[in-house]
């Protein structure tokens, strides 16, 4: 793979991620204005019922939080890498960036495994922590290309980064539906 075609690959990735960021982000600020503008109901539900819909919108709130994490992590992260698309960063400055940001995204990992999780939802996060670990392994397999050259080492980061993003949608899906 040529130089030029690596850089067209990053720029085409980057722009996917901060597509699906915004569209989160969106989601995010009119699930806000929901809150904001809700009503109370006033049929009362019994009360295994309501724990049931506290509990999910527990979760999904919490979800949200991480998702909105994840989000500003990529979306710095990606900013470095356009720099370094652009040779603003040299590849010593590169590993050097991914290797700060590979515990973050450990953190955001850690965090999102202690999130409790209602009956039914395991999947849901299970989405969430697969994609942050395919994401970082992603950038850890682009620092490698970085270091030794080997094609194969890139071609693995575009792979990983790519199931990011489909498991990104199965928590994306249930965001949207839950709003």
């Amino acid at each position: 793979m040529k130089k030029d075609d690596l850089i067209f690959s990053i720029v085409m990735i980057s722009a996917i991620v901060l597509s699906s960021c915004f569209v989160i982000s969106i989601e995010i600020i009119g699930d806000a204005s929901q809150v904001y503008g809700a009503s109370t109901p006033l049929v009362t539900q019994d009360t295994e019922q309501s724990a049931n819909n506290t509990t999910l919108k527990v979760f999904t709130d919490s979800l949200r939080g991480l998702v909105s994490k994840s989000t500003e992590l990529t979306g710095k992260y990606q900013l470095e890498l356009g720099k370094w698309a652009t040779k603003e960063n040299d590849n010593l400055t590169m590993i050097s960036i991914t290797d700060n940001y590979l515990p973050q995204f450990e953190d955001l990992k850690n965090e999102a495994s202690n999130l409790a999780v209602p009956f039914g939802q395991e999947n849901i996060k299970d989405s969430f922590i697969k994609s942050i670990s395919s994401e970082a392994s992603s950038y850890e397999h682009f620092k490698n290309y970085l270091i030794t050259g080997n094609i194969t080492e890139n071609e693995i980061s575009n792979n990983e980064f790519s199931l990011a993003f489909q498991y990104e949608q199965v928590y994306a899906s249930f965001l949207l539906k839950n709003r």
